[in-house]
């Protein structure tokens, strides 16, 4: 395997079957769901979201979480269980905590995320969110 893009988790060891999977898997992590518009923080939020956390599961009564946190959390909602959440008042929710390019990196990081997870429990690895986004 070339320099670069040995396997560092059980995940990474599947990629790494094909280099330039685990390669541009790592580049889109790097570039989106570790950096960019918005904040890794709220990334990482909306990756224990849509990996069934618990404590994320009544997110709307949340005292805990900010508006901003709320409005991606019922985006994350949406785009993992019920795209018929993604109504006229969510999109105005949206609209009122990121501009444009933020929803288009969050939608695309969720997304990433989303497909990540379920693809590796078909594989019957059980990634911790954390090591979706993490290097």
């Amino acid at each position: 395997m070339s320099r670069g893009v040995e396997p560092v988790s059980e995940a990474d060891a599947v990629r790494a079957r094909v280099p330039d999977v685990l390669r541009m898997y790592r580049e889109t992590r790097a570039n989106v769901l570790e950096s960019g518009l918005v904040e890794p923080g709220l990334k990482r939020l909306c990756a224990r979201y849509l990996n069934g956390d618990p404590e994320l599961a009544d997110f709307e009564r949340s005292e805990e979480l900010d508006e901003r946190q709320r409005a991606a959390l019922g985006w994350a909602e949406a785009i993992a269980w019920d795209p018929t959440l993604a109504d006229d008042a969510l999109w105005e929710r949206l609209h009122r905590n990121f501009n444009e390019p933020e929803l288009v990196e969050l939608g695309y990081c969720m997304a990433i995320v989303h497909g990540q997870l379920h693809w590796l429990r078909t594989l019957g690895i059980r990634p911790d969110p954390e090591q979706v986004l993490a290097p």
